[in-house]
């Protein structure tokens, strides 16, 4: 008899390390993948900042003599596309504009 309890036992507690492993790698594997990038280079003072979801704009030095304007654009993965244009001023510096996507972002472009 005593057999027959540690069997049972035993076979609960290995069979909800089972469960436990299972249910951790399925939790590993649709957890979103987070990233963030930018641009490699910069668009007279400015280039684009992009993450999972969501891009934005981001000036170090605004030179984009004399309209001091860009246009970000943002390269979302299962929509439409979007364009924005903003006016900065010269020399600004910081985080314009910003977009995001449902579902993920591939790039944010800044242009003149």
């Amino acid at each position: 008899m005593t057999f027959l309890v540690s069997r049972i036992v035993g076979s609960k507690i290995a069979k909800g390390a089972v469960v436990g492993a299972l249910a951790a790698a399925a939790i590993g594997l649709a957890a979103p993948i987070s990233s963030a990038s930018h641009e490699a280079s910069w668009r007279e003072g400015c280039r684009g900042y992009w993450y999972s979801t969501s891009g934005h704009g981001y000036c170090s030095n605004a030179t984009n003599f004399p309209s001091y304007g860009y246009w970000t654009s943002y390269n979302c993965n299962a929509e439409i596309d979007t364009q924005h244009y903003d006016d900065l001023y010269r020399g600004y510096v910081g985080k314009y504009d910003t977009h995001e996507c449902t579902f993920k972002i591939n790039r944010t472009h800044v242009s003149l």
